[in-house]
């Protein structure tokens, strides 16, 4: 199980816009982190990215940045995406 998994959506009927925006951080080889991205059409296929990091708080620098995009959506695609999910390890005591 992932350390972290954050699910974001956007929607916006009128311009027929339903995107969603996953995040997963989980532990790499050899004390790596890696932050997965998956984003598309919601119900639909979507893209996914791998980023690797040497130390958390790289990580955590980059899901910052991209929350941030995220939610200030409003100028790039019409609305902002919400947080509809948050899921975490018991083990959250390694990232916080």
């Amino acid at each position: 199980m992932p350390y972290l998994h954050l699910i974001l959506r956007a929607t916006k009927p009128e311009s027929n816009l339903n995107r969603v925006y996953e995040i997963w951080l989980d532990r790499g080889l050899f004390d790596s982190w890696l932050v997965l991205t998956a984003y598309g059409r919601y119900s639909g296929g979507t893209t996914q990215k791998n980023h690797s990091f040497y130390t958390l708080e790289e990580a955590q620098v980059f899901i910052d940045k991209v929350l941030n995009k995220r939610l200030n959506s409003q100028n790039r695609i019409g609305c902002n995406y919400e947080l509809i999910a948050r899921k975490y390890s018991n083990d959250i005591n390694c990232i916080a």
